[in-house]
């Protein structure tokens, strides 16, 4: 179906636009922020003096161009807003609340095991209150909370993340109103994403992918997932689980665990059945910290281990390659660099030999930047992200479409 905007969408939209140039490309002169986004001079100004008014921008420091008054420089304002990221996984919980630039100002991880939807509620609940209590800021300035979980999910006819469906990383979890309990239990708005998807949005507003409009982040959290970025925009698909690696199915026999009908990737990459192979073989390891240092010392279990992922990996990476044709593929999660980097090397010397010649470009596999927090970074970014990014959808009068995007202005042109 096609449909038309009007004048509060175009508003909106512009908005956004202005502040999406000005956090890439700042400090800006409203004239370069009327050249960069091809909008009247009058029509910046007003924006600009909105986005001022609702603390979202400063000046900065002035620029001498030629004869006359320097231009006045404008910049994002980090006070303007804040916003909380949670990323719940089976085994952790990571916290993180961040300024409006992104960047982290409190900071928390607890280690958890498989804690049920009511114990994860208190513990969601405790973890986001600490986090604004230590940063001493007003509950008004807390734009929303972002809660990643493992995928997939259940969505509603609206394309709204309705209920959770992970009955193998959140047992008990099947039809938990999430969103609902913990916004009441915090008088905030509540996000829910896919931590792997979250993961490649925070790396799309921060990271590399600020520059790079279509990529593929493959991420290790307790397992493995994925998040897809199409043309500058998350792409979630008709379900939303689009770039779900881990419950992809197996075309080996590895990891055929207890009760599993049919083996599938995301075996292979789960963080408990690794420690539980190496505490077989006489490793007792139960921690990131300890796998790294396994690692470090070349245990040959650990490079055993990098190397047979990077087989049973490299089929589905060729398989992004050719049906997305994205720019770059992401690595990045909880795993640590050091591993994360071999397994990509590996890659690199496998991928090569499973491409016919006729295929004459591939895209780069680079490091995720935001570390062991990616997920938690992503997941405080949406907040910020779906209030502020200039989304296509926003133009049209109904958001029903696979880039999920809301209409949720952060002020208004007068």
């Amino acid at each position: 179906m096609l449909t038309g905007t009007n004048l509060e969408y175009t508003k909106t939209y512009n908005l956004r636009i202005v502040l999406e140039t000005i956090r890439l490309f700042g400090p800006l002169s409203r004239v370069e922020i009327a050249r960069r986004t091809q909008l009247t001079a009058q029509t910046v100004t007003n924006i600009t003096r909105n986005l001022m008014q609702s603390e979202m921008i400063l000046e900065a420091e002035r620029l001498q161009e030629g004869r006359g008054a320097p231009s006045i420089l404008l910049k994002i304002n980090p006070e303007g807003a804040f916003s909380i990221g949670l990323d719940l996984d089976k085994d952790h919980l990571t916290g993180v609340l961040v300024d409006l630039l992104g960047t982290p100002r409190q900071h928390t991880t607890k280690e958890l095991k498989f804690p049920s939807s009511d114990e994860a509620m208190v513990i969601l609940e405790k973890t986001a209150k600490e986090l604004i209590e230590r940063e001493g800021i007003p509950l008004e300035k807390i734009w929303g909370v972002g809660l990643g979980l493992p995928g997939p999910f259940s969505v509603s006819d609206g394309m709204v993340v309705k209920d959770v469906v992970s009955p193998i990383g959140l047992p008990g979890w099947s039809n938990v109103p999430v969103r609902d309990i913990l916004s009441k239990k915090l008088s905030l708005p509540v996000y829910i994403e896919n931590n792997a998807t979250a993961a490649a949005i925070g790396e799309l507003w921060y990271g590399a992918g600020r520059h790079i409009g279509t990529f593929f982040y493959v991420y290790f959290g307790a397992g493995l997932g994925g998040g897809v970025v199409i043309n500058g925009q998350p792409y979630y698909g008709f379900t939303g689980n689009a770039g779900e690696l881990g419950y992809y199915p197996a075309q080996h026999d590895f990891y055929q665990e207890q009760n599993s009908e049919k083996p599938h990737l995301g075996q292979f990459f789960r963080l408990p059945s690794l420690y539980k192979s190496l505490s077989a073989k006489g490793f007792e390891v139960s921690s990131l910290a300890g796998l790294e240092q396994l690692y470090n010392q070349r245990n040959e279990h650990i490079i055993s281990w990098i190397d047979q992922g990077a087989t049973h990996l490299a089929p589905i990476i060729l398989a992004i390659e050719y049906l997305i044709d994205p720019q770059a593929i992401f690595f990045g999660g909880r795993l640590p660099n050091s591993i994360i980097n071999e397994l990509m090397e590996k890659l690199k010397e496998i991928l090569p030999k499973l491409r016919i010649k006729q295929k004459t470009t591939c895209p780069d596999l680079l490091n995720a930047a935001a570390g062991a927090d990616a997920a938690a970074l992503g997941i405080a970014t949406i907040p910020v992200y779906e209030s502020m990014a200039p989304l296509p959808g926003l133009l049209m009068k109904t958001s029903k479409n696979n880039f999920r995007p809301l209409v949720t202005p952060v002020a208004s042109e007068s």
